[in-house]
């Protein structure tokens, strides 16, 4: 939870438009900036919708995820 409000506190910067937490049964909207409970199916997972500037730009999402939360070490994948 503490991860989901930090995304949210920098919902502009990251792009978020939604959220739904299956598991309390509320959805956040950046129209409203806050959460709204309702009937849908309780699970344990967030849905999570991002504008589709910052989703289909592997760079302009890096660049806002490293102003949130700084930077991500590289990882090199070694061969198989």
């Amino acid at each position: 939870m503490a991860f989901m409000n930090r995304c949210l506190e920098h919902a502009d910067t990251l792009g978020i438009e939604l959220v739904i937490d299956y598991a309390m049964r509320r959805s956040w909207r950046c129209d409203r900036a806050s959460w709204k409970t309702f009937d849908c199916e309780q699970g344990d997972w967030w849905h999570v919708e991002v504008n589709s500037v910052i989703c289909n730009s592997p760079e302009l999402a890096q660049q806002a995820w490293n102003r949130v939360f700084g930077l991500i070490p590289q990882v090199t994948i070694k061969p198989v």
